[in-house]
């Protein structure tokens, strides 16, 4: 009787096991929608040009930040076709401008972050501005286009501010992409003054946003 115990307790105890890690499963779900930011495939780095290759399906897209003269263009190239072109002004002596990848809904963007200072003001020196963006190319009409641009956007402190959109991740099972504000945000101390998440929905073909 011994011995038939023993593999009926085993049955038990793997029952219960695989209950717990089935109710445990059922309360974290994949979050719908979430974001993931994308690594190019490889990158080159000049002295006034940075330059990010992302293969998508068949195709290679090209994205290029550069300086010239007092402003920064950020470029997509679809294959060999000039597909979007931005500038903003920036500085020379200043670093080039933040790009990168992401995708949301089951769809590709990109970003671009260009600020006239990206540091501390120095004594004497002007009030830092900048702009963001997030470009992608339309399900609807397959047209390359401005989905977010900061400048629709409140922003408490017009005065002196850097601007930033990227990943903002609380949590390793929820990233996602936000737009912020903020006075010497790319600091060690810097915090935002305002920052809103920003969501895609394939189903209307825009973003939406929620202040945090």
């Amino acid at each position: 009787m011994k011995n038939k115990r023993i593999p009926l307790l085993f049955l038990l105890v793997l029952v219960a096991i695989l209950g717990v890690s089935t109710s445990v499963s059922a309360v974290r779900p994949p979050v719908s929608g979430a974001q993931l930011i994308i690594k190019p495939v490889r990158t080159e780095q000049g002295k006034d040009v940075r330059r990010s290759y992302y293969q998508v399906g068949t195709a290679e897209i090209k994205a290029t930040i550069a300086q010239m003269g007092t402003q920064q263009h950020f470029t997509l190239w679809e294959g060999k076709q000039n597909v979007f072109h931005f500038s903003a002004p920036a500085p020379r002596r200043e670093l080039l401008g933040y790009m990168g990848a992401f995708m949301s809904d089951g769809h590709l963007f990109f970003y671009c972050n260009i600020n006239t200072r990206t540091g501390w003001r120095p004594p004497g020196a002007p009030p830092a501005s900048g702009r963001a963006v997030i470009v992608g190319k339309s399900p609807v009409d397959g047209v390359w286009r401005i989905y977010v641009d900061s400048s629709d956007y409140y922003n408490p402190v017009p005065d002196d501010f850097q601007v930033y959109i990227g990943s903002v991740q609380h949590s390793a099972d929820h990233p996602y992409i936000a737009l912020a504000f903020g006075r010497e945000l790319y600091t060690d101390t810097g915090r935002p003054a305002v920052r809103y998440r920003l969501d895609y929905h394939a189903d209307t073909d825009q973003f939406t946003y929620e202040e945090e």
